[in-house]
């Protein structure tokens, strides 16, 4: 399967691998949208409790419209 952000079907579920391939940006990163309040980036966890799985529609608006700052946070020296 070809990734391509024009393919993101809004009804689908996509894994956290999906997500940043499709985003553009890294597994922590993903992690950290998960945990801000509110999340940047909603999920649902799946049946079984183990995955967490983000809506098509939500990763297509983060990408259209960034809530937030990119690039890594650096500790004042």
């Amino acid at each position: 399967m070809r990734l391509d952000f024009n393919n993101i079907i809004p009804d689908a579920l996509y894994s956290v691998s999906m997500a940043k391939r499709l985003l553009g940006i890294g597994q922590t990163t993903i992690y950290e949208y998960m945990k801000k309040k509110p999340p940047v980036l909603p999920y649902r966890m799946s049946e079984n409790g183990w995955h967490r799985l983000i809506l098509g529609s939500d990763i297509i608006s983060l990408k259209e419209n960034p809530k937030v700052k990119r690039g890594r946070r650096r500790k004042d020296r």
